[in-house]
């Protein structure tokens, strides 16, 4: 097995135009020399986003003495691109509510608060209230902050804060599936690009198994069949399929470039066998186990540790996340939970027996999907993630890209 090290020290060797990349996978010496008035002890990348010769941008969970922890980001920039450094100077200046930015201008580097985050300006309107308590779930440099926020008084609620330009079509997302068990809407700020939902008490399906567990994929499998039956909504994109594997390939090819012709003829012949989309249904659009909360009674009774009761009224399973809604083949929201599946260890197999139950409690609610197409769309899943080790900087992540391109040919073959 290849450490982690050693694979971050062999990217760096081959991208030189990233002076600070190698800073940037291992942090703790770039904060500390950056910013050591932040007091951090400990400095661990959640998240990456990599663009050869351009740039790498990491989220990091920073922790200090106290054990408390914080999201920041680090940006390791190209030498052909002083102008952001410059538009993150001036993001860091504006922060007027957490620790702004510091800059190592002549390495391109660059580290900064979340309340910094140019492209998210709403981070800084919901850590502005001081009566209000913050914690911080989820952080992606440039694309979204999801936060649990309790107030005095007042259901806890989930805020999102995403690029402004992206919410119409979350919003309209959200609309499309109005009055279904999934994540409703309380508030929505454009100009802000915030996103608030009530909060929704329970437990991922994903963390849940044994007795039970079965049944729950089946409840899963009837909310989304009817997800499918929803009738398309205006404002609701619909999804490129020749776009996204072109990206998969990308993405492949820059962190592993010697699998870039196994995901390259992948590519190819997932084109050829989809070919044009028979059958466009709303879609969920990232749909895994995940992204669906089971009720605290139901999770206690698989023997899951529930620490809050449920919300009056609340279904048995309630899928969230529908920041991706829109129109697409209805297999692939099928392929999607496969691919989840594989991407997070599970051992790969034929996929309607992987998805035995969920498939089951889909078919009884009249789910639409050609289940015909739904091999080839599991390898285009899987093959969506094949760089998600190295995103989330999984210690072994030259491995386990190898590993998720192997199992898409195979789908393939």
């Amino acid at each position: 097995m290849i450490d982690v090290a050693s694979a971050d020290d062999r990217l760096a060797a081959t991208d030189p135009l990233i002076p600070g990349l190698r800073e940037v996978l291992a942090p703790l010496g770039l904060v500390r020399r950056l910013a050591p008035g932040w007091g951090a002890v400990d400095a661990r990348v959640t998240y990456l986003r990599y663009k050869p010769g351009t740039s790498l941008v990491a989220a990091l969970v920073l922790t200090d003495d106290d054990g408390g922890t914080s999201f920041a980001q680090a940006l390791a920039l190209g030498r052909a691109a002083p102008g952001k450094l410059t538009k993150v100077r001036r993001a860091g200046d504006a922060d007027d509510v957490g620790r702004g930015a510091v800059l190592d201008a002549e390495r391109g580097l660059a580290l900064t608060d979340v309340t910094a985050d140019r492209h998210l300006p709403g981070a800084r309107r919901v850590l502005r209230h001081a009566d209000d308590v913050v914690t911080s779930l989820v952080y992606k440099p440039g694309r979204r902050w999801v936060a649990r926020v309790d107030r005095p008084g007042e259901v806890p609620a989930l805020v999102k804060v995403h690029r402004p330009a992206t919410v119409p079509a979350l919003r309209a997302g959200y609309e499309a599936l109005h009055g279904l068990p999934v994540s409703g809407l309380t508030a929505v700020h454009g100009r802000r690009g915030t996103v608030t939902s009530p909060w929704v008490p329970g437990v991922p399906l994903d963390r849940l198994a044994g007795p039970g567990a079965a049944g729950l994929w089946a409840g899963a499998g009837s909310v989304l069949a009817e997800i499918h039956r929803r009738p398309p909504a205006g404002g609701l994109v619909q999804v490129d399929r020749a776009a996204a594997l072109a990206a998969s390939v990308a993405a492949v090819r820059a962190v592993a470039p010697d699998l870039t012709d196994d995901a390259r003829a992948v590519a190819e012949r997932l084109r050829v066998v989809l070919g044009d989309q028979e059958l466009v249904r709303v879609v969920h659009g990232d749909f895994s186990a995940d992204q669906v909360i089971v009720r605290p009674d139901l999770a206690a009774a698989t023997g899951a540790a529930v620490t809050e009761p449920a919300a009056a009224g609340q279904p048995e399973v309630t899928v969230v996340d529908l920041d991706r809604v829109g129109l697409d083949d209805p297999a692939a929201d099928l392929a999607s939970w496969y691919g989840e599946l594989v991407a997070a260890g599970a051992r790969p197999g034929d996929p309607r027996e992987v998805l035995a139950p969920l498939l089951a409690g889909y078919a009884t609610a009249g789910g639409p999907a050609d289940l015909g197409r739904l091999q080839p769309h599991c390898a285009m899943a899987v093959l969506q993630r094949a760089a998600e080790p190295f995103r989330r900087h999984l210690p072994d992540w030259p491995e386990r890209v190898a590993h998720l391109v192997a199992v898409a040919k195979e789908l393939t073959a």
